[in-house]
């Protein structure tokens, strides 16, 4: 697969922003609290061109501690606060910072202690007793002092949330392998929903990381066509230009998907603002793991795919036995998926009973052919030869793993609830239940369709016989569950 003839329409290049105010990233939140109106105000002036990490500041102003407290209360998330210290009472700021740090919970804001009564609150009692990150005397505090102080708590803040979306982002990859690695196989479009979620999820991580996707989709390549398997907005498709980097505005993101040298698909996005460079690397991560996850699927659904073309093989050869065998075991595969599903199994159980039930009369392959053809009743001794069939198919599929349900259906859907079946007296729940479903479907299919001793009885006449037999040689519950397909005309298209 060539990766260069993969091609998507990349909209028009725009101009890129510099690190300055204006490039739409969110301004940083800033918390001022003081009694003194002129220091508010000084400080916005001080501070009305300040710019870091391409942000500018929003300063949000409460002239006492109660004020601050309401603030903080509906507006979590700012960056940093100037606190002063003696406003409503002589404490009123120090008391303010432990609200923050103990009933808000809020270890990540910076705090700078500003006084301008250092008595009332000695520096090393301060620092010494509370969790803060600066203290400064107002006298002290001149505009490059104040741009200094605002500059390096920042600094902080930028870097704690960078290190709390680093651990969000590996929490979210770590809890989402599991999901990705269990998942359906018969399911993958939700499995890629899922993971492109995941994905915008990890692009959401942390206040200062609030990026909007656009537009963007998850892609497989498939020949030469480029198929969505989910997506967001409308991002659009091109034959005309392949979606390398250097195509890319700062706004476009594109990750190949990768399972060792094979580029399998893509993932594009379009957001507002350029993606933090975490972001990006905890992408590229979560992608890896999603091809790792995409291959470990591929492999299950091989196998799946070698396990169902080995039961066919088997059946046919079983058909090529019996010429009644062929649609036979076809209505049986029907019956015993709805019959399963009827008792309430999930759909994958449902399914993994229906395609074993191919293998029910794998045995009568040991069964001579004037026995099998016979067009009446059988003596004695050759029906001894026609149960030995069930202990057959049990030694042909063998006690593996991937076949244990069909020997199981093999071996004893001849069983009888009441413990007088072959070929091991099995009574009630010792019968596995799949075989016990495959009972009621064999024997109903048996009594609706000619078979070279027999007339077909009609629908009518099985379905009372079934019900007659329910407690003896079937499970009552899976006879409930035949009659309420029954009655709801569920077996119209499984008789000749």
């Amino acid at each position: 697969m060539v990766m260069e003839k993969r091609t998507l329409q990349l909209k028009p290049k725009s101009v890129s922003g510099t690190a300055e105010a204006g490039n739409g990233l969110p301004p940083w939140p800033v918390l001022v609290v003081d009694d003194d109106p002129d220091v508010i105000t000084i400080t916005r002036l001080n501070l009305r061109h300040f710019v870091f990490g391409g942000r500018a500041l929003a300063i949000v102003a409460a002239s006492s501690a109660e004020q601050a407290r309401e603030l903080l209360s509906q507006s979590p998330g700012f960056a940093l606060a100037l606190i002063d210290v003696v406003m409503e009472s002589d404490d009123a700021g120090l008391q303010l910072v432990e609200y923050i740090r103990h009933t808000l919970n809020d270890n990540r804001i910076r705090l700078v202690i500003r006084t301008g009564q250092p008595g009332m609150a000695p520096e090393r009692y301060v620092i010494d007793r509370y969790d803060i990150d600066d203290y400064k005397e107002k006298s002290e505090l001149s505009a490059q002092k104040l741009y200094t102080t605002v500059r390096s708590a920042l600094k902080s803040y930028r870097d704690l949330t960078t290190i709390d979306m680093a651990r969000q982002g590996l929490e979210a990859i770590l809890g989402a392998a599991p999901r990705m690695y269990l998942h359906p196989l018969d399911s993958f479009e939700e499995f890629y929903s899922g993971v492109f979620t995941q994905i915008l999820g990890l692009c959401h991580l942390g206040a200062q990381s609030s990026v909007r996707i656009a537009n963007g989709f998850l892609a497989l390549f498939q020949k030469d066509e480029i198929v969505i398997k989910a997506k967001v907005g409308e991002a659009r498709l091109d034959k005309t230009r392949p979606p390398v980097q250097e195509n890319l505005t700062p706004t476009e993101t594109v990750i190949p998907l990768r399972i060792r040298d094979e580029v399998i698909g893509m993932l594009y996005l379009e957001h507002v603002q350029p993606l933090d460079p975490l972001a990006v690397h905890l992408l590229r991560i979560f992608t890896g793991q999603v091809c790792v996850a995409l291959q470990s699927l591929r492999v299950q659904l091989e196998l799946r795919q070698a396990h169902a073309s080995a039961i066919q093989m088997l059946s046919e050869a079983a058909e090529a036995k019996d010429a009644n065998t062929g649609e036979h075991i076809h209505r049986i595969v029907r019956l015993t998926r709805r019959l399963s599903l009827a008792l309430g199994l999930d759909a994958e159980t449902a399914e993994s009973y229906a395609q074993a039930s191919q293998l029910h009369d794998i045995g009568k392959i040991g069964v001579p052919d004037r026995i099998l053809n016979k067009p009446g009743p059988l003596d004695a001794e050759e029906f001894v030869n026609m149960t030995a069939h069930a202990r057959i198919g049990g030694m042909i599929i063998k006690d593996e793993k991937n076949f244990r349900i069909a020997r199981e259906i093999a071996m004893y859907h001849h069983e009888k609830w009441d413990g007088t079946g072959y070929p091991e007296r099995l009574r009630g729940e010792e019968i596995p239940l799949a075989a016990r479903i495959v009972s009621v479907a064999d024997v109903f299919d048996a009594l609706v369709n000619c078979r070279p001793y027999k007339r077909p009885w009609s629908v009518d006449e099985a379905v009372t016989e079934i019900r007659r037999l329910s407690g003896s040689s079937f499970d009552p519950q899976v006879v409930a569950a035949f009659c309420r397909i029954h009655a709801e005309g569920g077996f119209s298209d499984l008789s000749q």
